[in-house]
Formats: structure tokens, sequence, C-alpha cells
């Protein structure tokens, strides 16, 4: 370690902070335009001056990003939790088990599975009750299903018979 002499500093402060180290820098700087010119004193103050201005404007912005940062964090706070409802189709062999189950209690309609669907159908206006009722019970189906309309016809122009209805199983579960 280096020996720091404290002596020498304490003259050194007291030097420049003595009335003659005040008076030689008010000589100075009376000096100042001669030496230097007022074209360089001119451009010096302009600098401090911006720099000046660059501070105070840091300082303003500095302030305002705080501000909007401390309100995004308040309003994200006030922000409830959406839960997202997911879709899931039901695996096709329950729905096929569902189907063999039921096709025997209905005579006069007829319910097909494929896939993650199910199809009803009657070949008759007068079989309604029963067509209603066969939907009903896929509604009612397996655990948790839920099903999506796809498609519904009645009357002559519908394929396959007077009374159809295409539904999609699935099962929705809520996430966070």
């Amino acid at each position: 370690m280096s020996n720091f002499d404290f002596k020498q500093l304490n003259a050194t402060i007291n030097k420049y902070l003595s009335p003659q180290g005040m008076n030689d820098m008010n000589l100075f700087l009376e000096q100042m335009p001669m030496r230097a010119g007022y074209g360089v004193l001119i451009a010096g103050g302009v600098v401090w001056l911006i720099a000046g201005l660059a501070v105070v404007y840091a300082t303003t912005v500095a302030k305002d990003v705080a501000g909007i940062r401390a309100e995004l964090i308040k309003s994200e706070a006030l922000k409830p939790v959406v839960p997202k409802l997911v879709k899931t189709p039901v695996p096709a062999n329950q729905v096929t088990r569902f189907v063999e189950r039921v096709n025997p209690l209905y005579k006069d309609v007829t319910i097909n599975g494929s896939g993650g669907n199910i199809k009803v159908g009657a070949s008759s206006g007068r079989y309604f009750g029963a067509f209603r009722e066969a939907i009903n019970h896929a509604y009612n189906g397996g655990q948790r299903w839920r099903l999506s309309l796809e498609s519904l016809c009645v009357g002559r122009e519908c394929e396959g018979g007077f009374l159809q209805g295409s539904f999609s199983v699935n099962t929705l579960k809520v996430q966070r």
C-alpha cells in the first residue's frame, strides 16, 4: 500500500479555498474572453445549456414512464383471469358403445356412430317424438358429453329419411 499524505492534501485544499485563491479565480474568469475569445465562450455556454435541458427532459420522461408503468401494473392486477373452454372429442369406442346400447331402445329411429359423431334419423314425421327422445338420450349419453349440432334436416329433401340430425360429441374442460 502506498502512503497517502493527508497534510499535503489539506494544504492544497486550503490554498484553493483561501481568499487569495478566490481572487485568482475571479481574475482568471475576467481574463477568459481575452485568452479564449467570445466565440468559444458562447459555444461552451450553448453546450452547457443543451446538456442542462437534456437532463431536465430525461428526468421528466423518466417520471412519466414510471407513472405509466405503475398504472399498467395496477390495471393488470385488476384484470380478471378468464377461463378457457377446451373441447376434446370423445373417443370413437365410447360413441360406438353408446350407439350399440341405445339402438335397441329406439326401433323407429336409426342411430349411427362414426368417429366422434352421432347421426340420428327417422323415416317419417310421425316418429318425431322418438327422434327427439333419441337426441336427448345422446345429449345425456356419457359423462360430461356436450353435443354440437353439425346439421339438421327436416322434410322430403333430406337424404336418408324425413328427419336427419348430425352431432359432434365432445367433452368440455375449463382451463385457467
